[in-house]
């Protein structure tokens, strides 16, 4: 039992440190895409979420099976990290308060619709390539 609590202890903290990289990332990544568009329309969070569905799409295909606990890290940790659906959200929420309705609707639409689109194209690919 002691051995199988210090390996959760041991899953959780690779997860933990994971996230903290995936976090840094995406700072790293907000604010490069933010200083070359500028723009009132949240492209760098959509940018963002699309690499992080591309980036699991891979991991789902590639590193699942042949490397389960590195599976976990990326997508619970890493990719846990570094993608933005919850500033997404906030960023919609933002627009309809402003009422840049037509921002709203658009933003509404492509913050879900393109990274799941993303996912979906990229685990086909992923999948003729593997």
């Amino acid at each position: 039992m002691e051995e199988k609590l210090s390996m959760d202890i041991t899953a959780l903290l690779i997860i933990s440190c994971c996230g903290g990289c995936g976090a840094v990332a995406r700072f790293i990544a907000d604010t490069l895409i933010k200083r070359t568009h500028p723009t009132v329309f949240p492209v760098s969070t959509l940018i963002i979420n699309t690499i992080a569905a591309i980036l699991f799409a891979a991991s789902l295909v590639f590193v699942r099976e042949s490397f389960g606990p590195v599976y976990t890290y990326m997508t619970a940790g890493f990719l846990g990290g570094f993608s933005t659906f919850s500033t997404a959200m906030n960023e919609i929420v933002t627009l309809a308060r402003s009422k840049h309705w037509a921002q709203f609707i658009s933003y509404f639409i492509v913050a879900i619709a393109i990274p799941v689109i993303a996912l979906i194209l990229s685990i086909m690919v992923f999948m003729l390539i593997h």
